[in-house]
């Protein structure tokens, strides 16, 4: 998203580029058009230079063009000059410059920038945690329309964090988040209307209505909530009715990362990312892998474990998923639960989700109840809502650790705003 500010600065220094001898047809229109002061072909430039596409890799050329649509009151482009400062690349590491250009960004309308102050101000590593701050931006955020944002402001209206409690301005807040299709923001308006709170009255069939919409916007884990379903578990003769009774309840399969981008739109790329994975890409790599995966699972399978190796979590989850199912090349469990391991390890959500299991069923390894808690645990820290579910499982039967139901009711209420129905269960016994 890329919006321009209404106020021009009077005065902008002209950053000359030599068009290179190398570059394309489309390299050297965005050259001409950046030399003419316009804004976003700094950006598109900048971007090819930062990623290598079809021009060599160049962060300082990149960081000045960044610089140079900063300056022209292009918001994206301080949010991308932010990242340099955040990062210490290309110039000396200055958090807080970063915080004043994000904010800038912010300010000008453009979300990323909001989203980057709202987890700052949030976690309070980088800047002094300051939730009323946290909640001014996100409100802003959500105005201009991001559903995340929507969603994480009621969250902090409905805890009383960073102001007053209002459950009304909170339902409100996921009533916006729906509006623009986030399913967490569906899902809360169906437990609301089933519960009858925020001053709503108990109301099945409206209930379902927002159900049915989290689960088309969400997928399988929004699937399960609403009355009446199947799913859901209600029924007595369900092996989980109350969210919490038996271990049967937790989720016990492993989950791999599926492509969040159209397969078919990179398909005809897939020579330039083959070319950029032989020269060491861990993106790229992954991008061969996603793309040839189906029809090609042994090239796929090398193309994972290349990303892996160089660093990249995802690929790890998803290349002992493929030694789960033996595809492109024998099933062996204890090989997945090493990547695995190596994913949860460098601080990846589904990784350490899927090394728990592992672990607390015993597949490829011998079972170790603390230790698996542990990666639930971790898994639920880095944002995954089955592994918060899983650990408030074994917290509140005392499995692994003593039974503490308060904690444990914590762990079922996150995995509840994410739409784990048995968890919401948990959360109402």
């Amino acid at each position: 998203m890329r919006l321009l500010c209404s106020l021009l600065m009077m005065f902008v220094p002209t950053v000359a580029l030599a068009a290179s001898p190398k570059g394309d047809a489309e390299t050297k229109k965005l050259e001409k058009g950046c030399n003419a002061n316009k804004a976003a072909d700094c950006i598109d430039l900048a971007t090819k230079y930062r990623e290598g596409d079809r021009v060599d890799v160049d962060p300082k050329k990149a960081f000045d063009l960044f610089e140079k649509a900063c300056n022209l009151n292009e918001p994206q482009g301080c949010a991308e000059l932010a990242e340099f400062y955040d990062a210490g690349k290309v110039v000396a590491q200055d958090v807080k410059k970063a915080v004043k250009l994000y904010d800038q960004a912010c300010q000008g309308g453009y979300l990323e920038g909001c989203q980057w102050l709202a987890e700052a101000y949030k976690a309070g590593t980088k800047v002094d945690k300051d939730f009323l701050r946290v909640r001014f931006i996100l409100g802003k955020a959500c105005k201009l329309g991001d559903g995340k944002s929507c969603y994480e402001y009621g969250e902090l209206v409905q805890q009383g964090k960073g102001g007053p409690l209002d459950l009304t301005e909170a339902y409100n807040a996921y009533q916006a988040a729906c509006d623009v299709q986030e399913p967490r923001g569906c899902f809360q308006l169906g437990i609301a209307h089933r519960e009858g709170a925020a001053g709503r009255k108990k109301d099945e069939d409206t209930a379902r209505d927002y159900f049915d919409k989290a689960c088309s916007y969400g997928g399988a884990r929004f699937c399960s909530g609403g009355p009446g379903n199947e799913a859901s578990g209600d029924s007595q003769t369900a092996p989980c009715t109350d969210g919490m009774s038996s271990t049967q309840c937790m989720v016990l399969t492993a989950q791999a990362y599926t492509p969040t981008m159209s397969i078919e739109k990179l398909k005809p790329s897939l020579e330039f990312f083959q070319k950029k994975c032989d020269g060491g890409d861990k993106g790229a790599c992954h991008k061969v892998a996603l793309i040839t995966g189906d029809g090609d699972p042994v090239k796929a399978r090398e193309a994972y474990a290349k990303a892996c190796d160089k660093g990249s979590t995802e690929s790890c989850v998803n290349l002992g998923f493929m030694w789960i199912r033996g595809e492109g090349g024998p099933e062996d469990h204890g090989k997945a639960r090493v990547y695995f391991l190596t994913a949860c390890d460098a601080g990846d959500a589904l990784g350490c989700l899927d090394h728990g299991i592992y672990v607390f069923t015993a597949t490829g390894t011998d079972h170790d109840d603390a230790l698996a808690l542990a990666r639930f645990e971790k898994g639920c820290a880095a944002g995954e809502p089955n592994a918060c579910y899983n650990s408030g499982v074994m917290t509140n039967l005392g499995i692994g650790v003593a039974a503490d139901a308060q904690k444990a009711q914590a762990k079922f209420k996150d995995a509840c705003s994410s739409g784990i129905e048995n968890a919401c269960k948990a959360v109402r016994k």
